[in-house]
């Protein structure tokens, strides 16, 4: 690299956007210049996950319990993987209680996944969970 004041270099890189011109007024060659364009300047994650649900998770989980998974991701609430998850542990519920999967049941999921402390909650406990809230609707 080329001398360079240190001063206006770093001036220009911690610059909200910086702009290659004015490192290349600095003295910075081209390759240079991509070399450190690559390394300074974070690509952000897209925050964009678009998931349609397939024939058979539609007849598992709600419109409404899916429009409030997509409302939690879209808040940034959860995340793509514990979307997921609870696409996936919603279809295992069902298959025990034999019931499509509401908003208020997507709702105990999510809250017992954040809430439980429990990095790799399993179908078992979130069922503990639902026959235990069941039998007290039914009492």
């Amino acid at each position: 690299m080329s001398e360079i004041g240190s001063k206006e270099f770093l001036k220009t890189i911690f610059a909200e956007r910086p702009v290659r011109k004015e490192l290349k007024k600095l003295g910075l060659s081209e390759k240079e210049l991509d070399k450190l364009m690559d390394s300074i300047i974070v690509r952000q994650e897209s925050k964009n996950y678009n998931r349609i649900l397939a024939e058979d998770e539609r007849r598992i989980i709600s419109p409404d319990g899916f429009g409030y998974l997509i409302h939690l991701l879209k808040l940034g609430s959860i995340d793509k993987d514990t979307f997921e998850k609870i696409i996936v542990l919603s279809i295992q519920l069902n298959g025990y209680l034999k019931k499509i999967i509401n908003k208020e049941m997507i709702d105990n999921i999510v809250n017992y996944i954040i809430f439980s402390g429990i990095e790799d909650v399993s179908v078992r406990d979130l069922l503990d969970l639902f026959i235990i809230h069941e039998s007290e609707i039914n009492f």
